[in-house]
C-alpha cells in the first residue's frame, strides 16, 4: 500500500491492475472513469471538500482531482492504462502544499510512470474514438466529457463494473470494518452525551468529533433528530425533551472512502415508557429475523417481506393492528408503520453504485413493485457470499401517512385508530435501528456494525454518561 498519508489507498496496488485486466476483458471500447472535482461553495477557491467517483476509485484512480482513468480493450491492467492527472500549478506548492509526485501516485496503483498523462493526452489518447465513460457529476468533469465525446456507459458496460463491484474482497472489509468501528464509537459517544436539555446539534457535533478524530468523514449527512418520522430529516435544531425518543442515522467514510451506516433510536431521558419499549422490542425482533436471514441464495425481497411480517406481529401485540400477521402483510397493513424498504447496498458509498439507479440494486429482470410502501426498497438482488447490505427496519407514526384518505380508508378494518391518533398527539416519532452486514454463508452473515447494541435495556444503559 502508499505510505503517503495524501494517498489513502484500500488496497495494494497490485489488486487495482487485476480488478482493471478483469473489467478490460469484456470491453468493447475504451472506458474513461473520471474522478471528478470539488464543487465549489459559491465561487471556486471555497470549495466543498473533494471526494472522487466511486467507480474511478475502485479501479485504483488516486484521490487526485480533475484526473481519470483509461482503460483500453484487453488490457492486462497496465499495458493499455493510463492515469490522467492535471499538472502542478505554479502556486501549489504555496497553497496546498507539495504535489503529490508522479512516482508516487504511479507506485500507488501499479501503473509505470510512463503511463500518466495531463489532461490534454487523454485527447490524443482517445484519437477520435468513441468511448464509455462514468462521469462524476460535477460541471466541470461533466464538460471535459462532453469535449471528448464520451458517451455515458451503456448498461452493459455499466453491469460489468457492477458485478466486479458488488462482491467485496477482504481489502474492501478490512476498509468497512473500520468505518464501522469508527462509526459505532461516534454512535455511543452521541448516546453517552444525550441527556434532556442538550439540543440535537450538541449530539450531532459529539457523532462528528469522534469520526474527525479518527481522520474519517461522515458517509452521508447524519440524521440526529426527535422527529424520527421525517425518515431524511436534516438540520439539528430541536433541544431534547424528557420522554423523547432520539434517533440517529449516521455512518463514517474511512479515507479509502468505504463506508458504514448505522442507525440506533434511544430515549433521551435514559428510560423508556411502556409503548416506547413495546415498539422498540418489535422492531429490534424484526432487524435480527431479517439480519439472520441475509444468507447466500436468499432473495433480499424476500428479506424485506420478513421484516416485514414481524413488525405486523409486533404491532398486533400492542393492538395498534388487528387480524392475523400473514394477512395483515399481504394487504400491506404495515405500510401504514413501516414505509420504506428494509436496507441498500452499501460500500464505497452508503448508498452503494445507486448512482447507477436500479441497475445496481436489482437485479435483471426484476423491477419495483409499484405499491406504496414496496416501491421504496432499493434492492431486490439474490444475496451473495460478500455482499454488503444494509438491515434497517423501522416503525414510524407519520402524520402525513394518516391525512391521507387513500392509504387508510382500505385499511380502516384492521386499523385501531384511536390508538394511533394517541401516539400522534403525542409526537410519537419513529424507531429504527439499522446494522451494516456482510452476508458469509449459510450460518449467517458477519454484522460489522455489532459493537453498538441493539438491546432495549443495553441501549438504554448506553444514554447520558459522558
Amino acid at each position: 500500500m502508499s505510505h503517503d498519508h495524501r494517498l489513502p489507498m484500500a488496497a495494494p496496488a497490485g489488486v487495482y491492475c487485476e480488478r482493471r485486466a478483469k473489467r478490460a476483458t469484456s470491453l468493447g471500447r475504451p472506458l474513461v472513469l473520471f474522478a471528478g472535482h470539488a464543487p465549489a461553495r459559491n465561487y471556486p477557491t471555497n470549495p466543498h471538500r473533494f471526494r472522487a467517483n466511486s467507480s474511478y476509485l475502485y479501479y485504483g484512480g488516486p484521490p487526485v482531482e480533475n484526473a481519470a482513468l483509461l482503460i483500453e480493450p484487453g488490457s492486462d491492467g497496465q499495458t493499455g492504462v493510463t492515469l490522467i492527472r492535471p499538472p502542478a500549478g505554479p502556486d501549489d506548492a504555496l497553497w496546498i502544499g507539495e504535489p503529490l509526485a508522479d512516482e508516487t501516485l504511479a507506485n500507488a496503483v501499479d501503473l509505470p510512470v510512463a503511463s500518466l498523462a495531463p489532461p490534454e493526452g487523454l485527447t490524443k489518447l482517445l484519437n477520435g474514438r468513441k468511448a464509455a465513460g462514468v462521469v462524476a457529476p460535477y460541471p466541470g468533469t461533466i464538460r471535459w466529457a462532453q469535449q471528448l465525446s464520451v458517451e455515458p456507459a451503456n448498461d452493459d458496460e455499466l453491469l460489468a463494473i457492477i458485478a466486479q463491484r458488488l462482491i467485496k474482497d477482504e481489502y474492501e472489509l478490512v476498509a468497512m470494518r473500520r468505518a464501522a468501528k469508527v462509526a459505532g464509537v461516534a454512535h455511543l459517544t452521541a448516546m453517552a452525551f444525550t441527556r434532556p436539555g442538550k439540543r440535537e446539534a450538541d449530539v450531532a457535533g459529539a457523532f462528528r468529533m469522534m469520526l474527525e478524530s479518527e481522520q474519517c468523514d461522515v458517509s452521508f449527512t447524519p440524521i440526529v433528530t426527535v422527529r424520527g418520522e421525517v425518515l431524511h430529516g436534516h438540520g439539528h435544531p430541536n433541544t431534547l425533551q424528557d420522554g423523547a425518543l432520539l434517533l440517529v442515522d449516521a455512518g463514517a467514510e474511512e479515507p479509502g472512502g468505504y463506508a458504514s451506516d448505522i442507525t440506533r433510536t434511544f430515549p433521551v431521558s435514559g428510560q423508556w415508557s411502556e409503548i416506547q419499549r413495546q415498539l422498540y422490542d418489535t422492531v429490534e425482533r424484526s432487524l435480527n429475523a431479517a439480519t439472520a436471514a441475509c444468507v447466500p441464495g436468499k432473495r433480499y425481497r424476500d428479506v424485506h417481506d420478513l421484516s416485514a411480517r414481524v413488525i405486523c406481529e409486533g404491532l398486533v401485540e400492542v393492538d395498534l393492528l388487528r387480524g392475523d400477521p400473514d394477512d395483515l402483510l399481504a394487504r400491506r397493513a404495515h405500510t401504514l408503520f413501516y414505509p420504506h424498504g428494509v436496507g441498500h447496498l452499501i460500500g464505497l458509498d452508503a448508498h452503494d453504485m445507486e448512482d447507477f439507479g436500479d441497475l445496481a440494486g436489482y437485479a435483471p429482470g426484476r423491477t419495483r413493485r409499484p405499491e406504496f410502501g414496496n416501491k421504496y426498497l432499493r434492492l431486490d438482488r439474490d444475496l451473495e457470499a460478500g455482499m454488503c447490505v444494509t438491515v434497517e427496519p423501522g416503525i414510524y407514526l407519520v402524520p402525513a401517512i394518516w391525512e391521507s384518505k387513500e392509504l387508510t380508508e382500505p385499511l380502516a378494518d384492521v386499523v385501531n385508530r384511536d390508538k394511533v391518533d394517541v401516539l400522534l398527539r403525542a409526537r410519537f416519532g419513529g424507531i429504527r435501528v439499522e446494522h451494516t452486514i456482510c452476508v458469509r454463508d449459510a450460518n449467517g452473515p458477519e454484522v460489522l456494525s455489532e459493537m453498538v447494541p441493539t438491546n432495549a435495556d443495553d441501549v438504554a444503559g448506553c444514554v447520558g454518561k459522558a
